[in-house]
């Protein structure tokens, strides 16, 4: 079947992009054209097959989850090393690469976010457009809007939505952060060094001036591994450590689920209250925590 270009379809069937919400329409765009209004999970195959794109190739890819290797035919590489709901997110992910191989340089999206070429669109801007297409593609908002009356912004709803439409449980957290009301913040947390410690560390090979210098590194803390927030939520940096009185630290330390209320501080100058829920889990061996953290006030 010859290839339609989907992103090269939405320009001529929309005109162009003239803000981010238009870019967000392709969600909505690469359903409805293949037929799949109002059906969860999502068949991603139905897609590429009304497309006549190319069903994604699975192969190892080394710190990286997907590749579109050519926008023109359409050629998908997805991480054989993945899960299954990591790869169906990468797969929705590439799509939306697609729109974005056939934009034209300089596009001022307003709100301070610009696309910009040659070399690339500004990657950050566009990872997380894409990032928010294929959330979208796999968990259309209306049809989210059930869970969150039923179960509000939790892990209860996001286990839900994580069953219903084939994706994880983090990728179904961060959705429903962004989607429902409120100042939401989602944020995987482990032990380890800030990177300026481990990079201060003295060589193996230096000497001691002194027998009572300890030249090891600081004992780890449960720090911040990478955090996502809703557009009214409030930003955790990366490495941000949290206190051992927390109920995330309670998560971590018990091994159990633990939520509620409680005084905290992210940005290292004034706490506020926030409500959390925390999820512990294991990983190649090494124990994290998963947090939904909502700011209520100061």
């Amino acid at each position: 079947m010859t290839l339609l270009h989907p992103g090269k379809c939405y320009l001529e069937r929309f005109g162009s992009i003239q803000s981010a919400e238009d870019i967000l329409g392709f969600a909505e765009f690469l359903r409805s054209e293949s037929g799949l209004d109002g059906v969860l999970p999502v068949d991603l195959n139905a897609i590429f097959s009304h497309f006549g794109i190319p069903k994604p190739q699975y192969v190892p890819l080394p710190r990286q989850q997907g590749l579109l290797v050519d926008a023109e035919r359409g050629i998908i590489a997805i991480n054989s090393r993945d899960p299954e709901t990591r790869q169906r997110f990468s797969e929705a992910h590439e799509l939306a690469e697609m729109l974005f191989s056939m934009l034209p340089a300089g596009i001022d999206l307003g709100g301070g976010w610009f696309l910009k070429k040659p070399g690339g669109y500004k990657e950050s801007t566009k990872e997380f457009l894409c990032n928010r297409i294929a959330a979208n593609l796999l968990m259309p908002p209306q049809e989210l809007r059930v869970h969150i009356e039923q179960y509000g912004i939790t892990f209860n709803g996001a286990q839900a939505v994580a069953a219903e439409c084939q994706v994880s449980l983090s990728a179904a957290l961060i959705q429903l952060a962004y989607l429902g009301p409120g100042r939401y913040s989602v944020v995987l947390w482990r032990k380890k060094n800030k990177p300026i410690e481990i990079k201060n560390q003295p060589a193996p090979s230096q000497l001691n001036l002194f027998d009572d210098i300890n030249d090891g590194l600081p004992a780890k803390k449960l720090r911040v591994e990478w955090s996502m927030r809703a557009p009214d939520g409030l930003f955790i940096p990366d490495n941000k450590s949290t206190e051992t009185t927390s109920q995330i630290y309670t998560a971590w330390k018990s091994e159990s689920f633990t939520s509620g209320e409680e005084r905290m501080c992210f940005d290292g100058r004034r706490a506020g209250w926030y409500r959390s829920e925390n999820l512990p889990f294991e990983h190649d061996g090494e124990r994290y925590v998963l947090s939904l953290i909502e700011y209520l006030h100061l």
